[in-house]
């Protein structure tokens, strides 16, 4: 038998929302072992003067539970 675990964090990037949630598993994968998957559960932007100057995108990440 398996468990596994969930946690939600936000990645923000200047580039895209795609790239946003790439940042928020790679930096959670750098403390985080047995990733097995990420749903994007939101994403919004920072606007300044009509432009979009960063995206953030909410994501969940599941992990196996080292037993």
């Amino acid at each position: 038998m398996s468990i596994a675990k969930v946690i939600e964090i936000i990645g923000k990037s200047d580039k895209s929302w795609e790239d946003a949630t790439k940042e928020a598993v790679e930096t959670a994968s750098k403390t985080i072992r047995n990733i097995k998957g990420v749903e994007v559960i939101g994403q919004t932007a920072n606007v300044k003067d009509g432009k979009i100057t960063s995206y953030k995108s909410t994501v969940k990440i599941v992990f196996k539970v080292e037993e």
